[in-house]
């Protein structure tokens, strides 16, 4: 039994304003066609009903718009047996100018005799609200309740609306009977059978949420009245068949005397996506817009620090103390200017994807002891106090040493930089009862008495790029991707932080982290090389180092010379394998292998060596290069080198690293 048994077809088309038409020719000299309509065609024509066929035909003719004849005739002319549809303008005896839809095929052909059936519906109100509103276009007026004419079965409908672009659902109510629900709307609610929908059709309808809350109080008052609510609303919303749609809900009366609603729905989801889209481009321009406003300040500074300490410094090169001073502040500006680079890039690899944790065994009393290390010399420098509470059980646990460093220091460096003089850092450290099995949870306060922030301004902290006020407003330096740095790691280790601040009175940040618990082993205390002892041991080694940047190389080189280190150079990796090729075997001690060379890079270089047939095979290579992420050192050990030291070079890790290997 069909859905749609029971139901009068002939009120559905009517509700629609859908009327039926048939024209049929005899193709005899002088004979006027014969046009016959529904009574809704005749009313969107404004056709008298006493008007003979042939009159109709050539008042229909007279009334269609001079601009569209020759297309309606052409469109006439090409009927098939396959339906074919149109849309012209008619111009109404009364109402004036409409825009009708003309579907209509050739149903039948005699000798001398040709049949046209088809339909007319007046879709004024769609096109003009198609001008008006391109996302309502196809939804003004598309509310087909279809009805069928007796020379049509009712299958013949129900295909009519499966084809339509919009939904179409029809019950009773209160009943709650399924009239009818076609392809479209199947598909949006996500079902694929009538008959599941009826027995699931409550929740179905509570279900759907509705933006403007308003919308139900509409709703519900057509239980009351025949009236119709447009509105819009989200079907299967939070899940993977969400849908958007803009929609409308009519009441009318069914033969049988019970009132139905027919609601349309237009799927206007991805219109939504690309909305959404659109303003979260334009708020992350304007965003990194304003990133790159302050960023062009917050550059400038530590450079012209450099700049102009390096002048002066040259200057004063003879006054011994006056350059030691101006050498300490070219350092931390140039500290200052790496910091800030390093977050650009950290900020890229979170976004990117690439970031990801190093875990090992780390000891939490060490690690918070060495925070207070770290920013020592702005808390003297500032007169501050600093309070430190330490309350765990558990020491030792698996994490990742340097991004829990990492979280911690922005934290606290924000505190220290934002609190005034002789002002106060509290941080404490409470063992909690653990979130997991075998983990220990650790909740982490740091608080301060610092200049605070705005309440409506705490809900954006930790987006990228934003800060409450620039650096010369606040006169504290910054790039603004510090917190949003912090709160992707704390993210990333299944944690969460929360902020409270009181403008001119402090701020409060609260970190909760959980870590596996480490299992404490006895292991033996290695002697670490000194950067002396390191010295001593490569003092007459000869290295080959291979660096295309002019100025990079003869800092190393100068660096190497300084520990009387012998050291070649090579521009680039071609020349590294000329060089090694040219000399003796055993010339070269190691190779110091830059990764970003012009002709042939550092890895490739390093492969051609390894497939030497010789003893310069195993040659010790080391990758010395800007290209600092976990991925570049392990990129750097699969094409054969031994170790890795990352841009900008810290002697100490460099001597210690060539020492390693040679020993």
């Amino acid at each position: 039994m069909s859905l749609l048994d029971g139901c009068d077809m002939e009120e559905l088309l009517r509700e629609s304003r859908l009327g039926f038409w048939k024209i049929e020719f005899e193709e005899k000299e002088g004979v006027t066609p014969r046009f016959y309509a529904d009574s809704v065609t005749d009313e969107l024509m404004g056709i008298s009903a006493d008007m003979t066929p042939e009159e109709r035909f050539l008042f229909h003719r007279a009334h269609i718009h001079q601009d569209d004849m020759e297309m309606f005739l052409e469109y006439s002319d090409k009927l098939s047996e396959e339906r074919t549809e149109i849309v012209y303008r008619y111009i109404h005896p009364i109402s004036g100018e409409m825009y009708v839809r003309c579907s209509g095929k050739r149903d039948f052909a005699e000798k001398d005799r040709v049949c046209i059936i088809g339909f007319h519906q007046d879709i004024s109100r769609t096109v003009r609200m198609e001008k008006e509103k391109m996302a309502e276009k196809r939804l003004a007026e598309q509310n087909y309740t279809l009805r069928k004419e007796h020379l049509l079965q009712r299958d013949y409908y129900k295909d009519l609306l499966d084809v339509q672009n919009c939904g179409l659902m029809a019950y009773t109510f209160p009943g709650h009977r399924l009239i009818h629900m076609n392809a479209e709307a199947l598909r949006i609610y996500g079902y694929t059978d009538i008959a599941e929908v009826q027995s699931k059709l409550g929740p179905i309808i509570r279900g759907v949420y509705y933006p403007d809350p308003g919308t139900i109080d509409k709703l519900k008052a057509l239980r009351n009245v025949d009236d119709n609510v447009e509105y819009e609303c989200i079907i299967n919303k939070d899940t993977e068949k969400e849908c958007h749609s803009m929609a409308k809900t009519q009441i009318f009366t069914t033969p049988d005397g019970e009132r139905a609603i027919v609601t349309t729905f237009l799927d206007v989801s991805r219109m939504v996506m690309l909305k959404d889209a659109l303003k979260q481009a334009e708020e992350g321009n304007r965003a990194k817009t304003a990133f790159l406003f302050n960023m062009s300040h917050d550059l400038r500074t530590p450079m012209n620090a450099i700049i102009g300490f390096s002048e002066l410094m040259k200057r004063h090169w003879d006054n011994r103390e006056l350059a030691e001073n101006y050498l300490y502040k070219l350092k931390e500006s140039s500290n200052y200017l790496l910091e800030i680079i390093n977050n650009v890039l950290e900020t890229a690899r979170i976004e990117s994807g690439k970031e990801s944790l190093q875990e090992s065994d780390c000891n939490i009393r060490s690690l918070y002891e060495d925070l207070k290390i770290i920013t020592e010399g702005t808390l003297e420098k500032k007169h501050l106090k600093f309070e430190k509470n330490l309350r765990i059980t558990h020491e030792n646990v698996i994490g990742d040493p340097l991004k829990l460093k990492e979280i911690f220091v922005n934290i606290l460096g924000n505190a220290v930089k934002y609190t005034p003089e002789y002002g106060k850092v509290v941080m404490t450290i409470t063992e909690i009862e653990p979130e997991k099995e075998g983990c220990a949870t650790f909740r982490t306060v740091i608080g301060d008495s610092g200049i605070g922030m705005k309440q409506e301004y705490l809900e954006h902290i930790f987006e990228p790029f934003s800060r409450e006020k620039t650096s010369s407003e606040s006169g504290v330096i910054g790039t603004g991707l510090g917190l949003s740095i912090v709160k992707s790691l704390v993210e990333m280790m299944d944690g969460r932080i929360s902020v409270e601040s009181e403008e001119g009175k402090g701020t409060r940040f609260t970190v909760v982290l959980s870590h596996p618990v480490a299992q404490i082993k006895e292991q033996e205390e290695k002697m670490q090389n000194t950067e002396v002892t390191c010295a001593e041991e490569l003092k007459g080694k000869r290295i080959l180092v291979a660096e295309d940047n002019a100025l990079n190389a003869e800092i190393i080189l100068t660096i190497l010379k300084d520990y009387g280190i012998e050291a070649e150079l090579a521009g680039d990796g071609d020349i590294v394998i000329d060089m090694l090729k040219r000399n003796q075997a055993d010339h070269y001690d190691m190779i110091l292998m830059d990764i970003q060379m012009p002709h042939m890079d550092g890895y490739e270089a390093t492969k051609v060596i390894r497939r030497l047939e010789d003893r310069r095979a195993e040659i010790p290579i080391v990758a010395m290069t800007a290209n600092a992420f976990e991925e570049d050192r392990k990129a750097a050990f699969a094409a054969g080198m031994n170790g890795h030291v990352a841009k900008p070079i810290e002697i100490s890790r460099l001597l210690e690293t060539m020492a390693e290997l040679l020993n």
